[in-house]
């Protein structure tokens, strides 16, 4: 892998933590484990997104 992919992964990871944090502020939920799941749900689904269309467009090359 090189230091563009890292990145690459860094920046999806942020974006990914960074929405599922604000959808859980947003919807204002105190229980942690309610919290936790859906930051670790939200979190992925939003990573995989873009970690998926990275990987299609590399294959096209």
């Amino acid at each position: 892998m090189t230091v563009k992919r890292f990145v690459q992964l860094f920046i999806c990871y942020f974006v990914s933590i960074t929405i599922a944090m604000l959808v859980t502020k947003l919807f204002s939920i105190t229980n942690i484990w309610l919290a936790i799941i859906l930051v670790a749900v939200i979190g992925y689904v939003v990573l995989i997104i873009p970690l998926t269309i990275l990987t299609l467009s590399k294959q096209k090359k």
